[in-house]
């Protein structure tokens, strides 16, 4: 509940008639207790009249002559603490009176209000309670860098008391602190190994954000030293073990080198799923479907499935179907036997279905194979057997089957360019990988990754500015995670100074840079301003992300329910 009259009125407020007469009105205000009450016509707000006014005069007399002008009119709008005083009467914009805020309600507010500041305090104090009971260590500075929490656990790894702490720079408490770094770039540094007090630390870094401003950062100490890493590898490891064993138990565990799971970057809820049904996928080795436009992942998502599946000591075999000429891809896919054609090797060659035997065999861009290959597909999955090009014997095979597509399969298949018998053996599980447009408030965390993995190849440390990250909101990324990182290659490689900003875009000129300078520096929080103001920001918003409401919300610091509500009640389309 706000603090808006509007959610505290009486809605159906008493009033009088100027026609009525004074007896009428004297026998409202000593039935109600009252002193005065409002006087309306068709509707319309005309002022009150008092019970004084009431005694002195002939009862039959009418109201009219009696009305009195009165200033404690309000707007619904109005929060309920500006109120000068009591009664109050609560008049819309086509002079109305829909409500009154009377001694009643305004004991109702208080007595509600003291109630939720009790809570808050509660409440208040259990997060402190927390705060300073923590392993971990624990500490947030403001937007200068200044220390404003600092819990035990933070104290005991710098040796310096809380108390003494609080309110002095960072820098100066917390050895080759980057918290500064954060305030700057406004870009989270997760996982990042630390030294503090010739300790070796995995900590994290994060910038808190509010109404488009980093206001502060917060710095966490997640592990202490390498060995409760390896403790906590090893338990990993542990369940692993177990985990595989119960699906196949004649193979040993190995732990993967490649990608996992914990690679694929982004908490966004949407891609949070997808993550969720590609980890069930990957325990068992049913038929997997990844689609999404291209330079989403879907790669790395297959690797992912493979490399915490059954089959992960297993090759796993990636072929591109559109990257591979039509006469060429059955004997890429098939192999050929001695002697097959022209040119062949001696002995043959096997082909990737064979490698990808206890594996993995993943067929990428699988809407561009050809109708004459998919019916040699299907009879792959179907048989179990391959038959290499120029040969008659059939070898046994068993691999698992992942394959991903950045086109409408349903739709291919209804025009007859895809088969549906192979359509229907390959959609038992699948996976779509939402477009980056759809899932923007994962930028952050890939554009840190990335910066750290570029900092390492280059052995430099440059840095990012929030204007250019919170610029990144605004584009189409049309391919993608792809794309991104392109861009930040780029970025990264053309910038001739340490901490890269909108000047050293390439792809703005002097007045794209201007505009997009203005739009990301000028925009005000949407509590701050009239109705009016707030129906520009979000239209001038949503122009410069091209609809895209996620984008639009982080942009204006508000939750996307928050703006979906906004644009239906201003009519936004």
């Amino acid at each position: 509940m706000t603090d808006k009259i509007i959610d505290w009125m009486h809605s159906n407020p008493l009033y009088v008639h100027p026609e009525d007469p004074l007896k009428h009105a004297l026998h409202i205000l000593l039935e109600n207790n009252r002193t005065e009450i409002a006087v309306v016509e068709e509707q319309k707000w005309k002022g009150i009249i008092k019970l004084q006014d009431v005694l002195q005069q002939d009862s039959d007399k009418k109201i009219s002559p009696f009305v009195r002008n009165c200033d404690r009119v309000a707007s619904a709008d109005l929060l309920v603490d500006k109120l000068q005083d009591i009664p109050t009467y609560i008049v819309n914009v086509e002079g109305e009176l829909i409500g009154e805020i009377t001694d009643m309600e305004w004991l109702h507010y208080h007595t509600e209000i003291t109630k939720q500041l009790k809570q808050k305090d509660e409440m208040l104090h259990l997060y402190e309670m927390v705060f300073d009971t923590a392993y971990e260590g624990l500490t947030v500075v403001d937007d200068k860098g200044i220390i404003r929490l600092f819990n035990e656990a933070y104290s005991r790894y710098v040796k310096v008391p809380t108390e003494e702490a609080i309110g002095k720079d960072a820098s100066l408490i917390i050895e080759n602190t980057r918290l500064p770094v954060v305030l700057k770039t406004g870009v989270p540094e997760r996982s990042q190994a630390h030294r503090l007090q010739g300790q070796n630390l995995v900590v994290h870094r994060i910038p808190i954000w509010k109404d488009n401003k980093v206001i502060a950062a917060a710095g966490i100490l997640v592990y202490e030293g390498v060995s409760e890493i390896y403790q906590v590898i090893d338990q990993m490891e542990e369940l692993d073990k177990v985990k595989h064993s119960k699906l196949k138990k004649d193979q040993p565990y190995k732990k993967s080198l490649h990608t996992r799971f914990e690679d694929l970057l982004g908490d966004s809820l949407c891609f949070t799923q997808t993550k969720k049904i590609a980890r069930k996928a990957s325990q068992s080795k049913a038929p997997v479907l990844i689609t999404g436009e291209s330079g989403v992942g879907k790669e790395q998502v297959a690797k992912a499935i493979h490399n915490e599946s059954p089959l992960t000591n297993g090759r796993f075999i990636s072929v591109n179907c559109a990257a591979i000429p039509e006469a060429l891809l059955e004997s890429e896919l098939f192999g050929y036997s001695s002697g097959a054609f022209t040119g062949a090797e001696k002995g043959g060659k096997p082909g990737k279905i064979e490698l990808a035997h206890r594996g993995t065999l993943f067929l990428d861009e699988i809407g561009d194979m050809p109708l004459t290959m998919q019916a040699k597909i299907l009879r792959v999955i179907q048989e179990k057997s391959v038959e290499r090009v120029g040969s008659n014997h059939q070898s046994t095979i068993d691999f698992r089957l992942i394959t991903a597509t950045n086109k409408d399969i349903k739709q291919m298949v209804l025009d007859g360019t895809f088969r549906e018998d192979l359509y229907y053996r390959l959609y038992v599980i699948p996976i779509h990988i939402p477009p980056l447009r759809d899932r923007a408030e994962d930028i952050p965390i890939i554009v840190s990754h990335k910066i750290a993995e570029l900092n390492n190849e280059y052995n430099d440390e440059k840095t990012i500015d929030h204007l250019v990250v919170q610029w990144m909101y605004t584009q189409p990324w049309k391919g993608n995670i792809r794309e991104l990182i392109n861009f930040l290659e780029r970025l990264y490689v053309l910038a001739e100074n340490q901490h890269m900003t909108l000047e050293n875009i390439p792809e703005l000129d002097d007045k794209q840079r201007l505009t997009s300078y203005n739009f990301l520096t000028n925009k005000k929080s949407v509590k701050s301003l009239s109705e009016e103001e707030e129906k520009e920001q979000i239209k001038e918003t949503l122009k410069q992300v091209n609809g895209n409401k996620t984008k639009a919300a982080k942009l204006l610091g508000i939750s996307r329910a928050t703006l979906y509500n906004k644009i239906s009640r201003y009519t936004l389309k």
